[in-house]
């Protein structure tokens, strides 16, 4: 007769109480208090060894025997573990093999948050009722207004604010069918934000004082800027990459079973994302087009942006961190190449 040592659990409460395990002519037998079980082996269903874990054999009345006696364990004459557990014991005592499942998991993670997710973001972002994306940005700016105080009210006079919507709005109505897409304009004081525009989910565009203040209140130049961020709106960019980058962090997630990495919440995602250059070109390409179409000088989109970039560079220098760079350069270090297309005359149209 051959006994070891093991942890009797019932499977209903996660008490163990220890036991003397005998084996005998087939049959596995234990004793609690008066009670005597007896199980055939051939019924049992052992768990695949793991390393220098505990062994465990799983018993037909859901119960369960866990032993440190691996010696024991290893000489019992038990069904056999099916294929895939052996599989997955003898990779996970190999290093080599280890290894190879690390990185290709890595690998394939990469690829699908690389490649995968902005495909599913897309797809996701085109069925996203107007309303339900409309209040997504309502919220994010109403955190950003009051739980982040990333910004504070403007400054801008009323006049100010009001040339500005003005000429946005007229600008929008020299734009071909169906003109601009919906959008809503909101003046911030952008604090530690700095120079910038941002195009928020539901078409809500923000446009802080000091980006009003580096164009030397040169309303083309500010257009221009607009023009930029009603192309992300219009192509519904920063819902895409909200999803984009929801997705991705929960992948990690699964990976990692890391939940801070959703914590920052949106707020934090879309004030410090950088679009993907495919977005960044579409929008300059939008914008491009709505300023020929409306006759402002394409040449304003090329001074604000020296500016921004001027004003980065300045930062850059002073600091041993930069500040935070404008949303319109984070995608895009290369500006001169970016604002190429941009150094054109008006088109025949616009010079009757």
């Amino acid at each position: 007769m051959q006994a070891f040592e093991a942890d009797y659990f019932d499977g209903i409460t996660a008490k163990a109480q220890p036991v003397r395990v005998s084996l005998h002519e087939g049959r596995l037998s234990f004793s609690l208090g008066e009670q005597h079980e007896t199980f055939l082996l051939a019924a049992l269903r052992p768990q695949a060894p793991l390393g220098s874990a505990r062994r465990i054999i799983e018993l037909p009345d859901g119960g369960r025997l866990e032993t440190d006696d691996h010696a024991a364990f290893d000489s019992l004459r038990l069904p056999a573990v099916s294929g895939f557990w052996r599989l997955l014991y003898f990779l996970e005592n190999h290093l080599g093999w280890v290894i190879f499942a690390l990185v290709l998991t890595v690998a394939m993670s990469w690829g699908l948050i690389r490649f995968g997710v902005p495909v599913l973001a897309e797809q996701v972002a085109n069925v996203v009722p107007a309303d339900t994306e409309i209040k997504l940005g309502e919220q994010v700016l109403k955190a950003m207004d009051h739980d982040y105080g990333y910004f504070k009210p403007s400054t801008l006079s009323a006049q100010q604010q009001q040339a500005l919507s003005t000429g946005l709005q007229q600008f929008c109505a020299r734009q071909p069918q169906p003109h601009c897409p919906a959008y809503r304009l909101e003046f911030r004081h952008g604090g530690v934000v700095g120079a910038n525009a941002m195009a928020l989910p539901g078409g809500i565009i923000v446009l802080t004082d000091e980006l009003v203040a580096l164009s030397k209140h040169n309303n083309d130049q500010v257009i221009a800027v607009l023009a930029h961020e009603l192309g992300h709106v219009a192509k519904r960019h920063s819902l895409r990459h909200t999803l984009q980058a929801t997705m991705s962090g929960l992948v990690i997630v699964a990976l990692t079973g890391d939940f801070d990495t959703l914590a920052s919440g949106l707020p934090v995602i879309l004030l410090q994302m950088q679009y993907s250059r495919t977005m960044e070109t579409e929008a300059d390409t939008y914008a491009l087009n709505s300023l020929q179409h409306a006759c402002v000088p394409t040449q304003s989109f090329v001074d604000i942006l020296q500016a921004l970039q001027r004003q980065a560079d300045e930062k850059t220098k002073n600091q041993s961190k930069a500040g935070m760079v404008a949303e319109l350069l984070s995608s895009h270090p290369d500006t001169a190449a970016r604002v190429r297309a941009f150094k054109q005359g008006l088109p025949a149209h616009c010079t009757h």
